[in-house]
């Protein structure tokens, strides 16, 4: 339900309630009551959910964000090590740097043929 049909749907069960004879006889006020209380109820509950899922996303990259910065400190500690051949180095170097390795382009200009 959209910000406008809230009020809209809200305002309806008001009238509603405070002016019964426009009630169409097909509609059960009890049940119009139940489901807007449910539906509002509902409503609040999905806009927190959805608050904390954005504030776990944003930890979430922020967090892989930071590991990467470390993640890349420690490759280009290993990259230096590995040019002064110090034992190991050259090993982790070469599996890491698989990372970076430009992939070749397509040579049938992107036609997916």
């Amino acid at each position: 339900m959209s910000d406008g049909t809230e009020p809209f749907v809200d305002k309806a069960l008001d009238y509603s309630i405070n002016s019964p004879e426009f009630l169409p006889a097909f509609v059960d006020q009890a049940e119009f009551q139940k489901d807007w209380n449910n539906s509002s109820g509902l409503m609040a509950l999905i806009r927190i959910m959805a608050q904390i899922q954005d504030t776990m996303s944003d930890t979430a990259m922020q967090s892989g964000s930071s590991a990467y910065v470390s993640a890349l400190s420690y490759y280009n500690s290993v990259k230096q090590a590995a040019k002064v051949n110090a034992p190991e180095a050259k090993a982790i170097y070469e599996d890491m740097r698989k990372r970076f390795e430009k992939k070749p382009r397509s040579t049938n200009g992107g036609s997916g043929v």
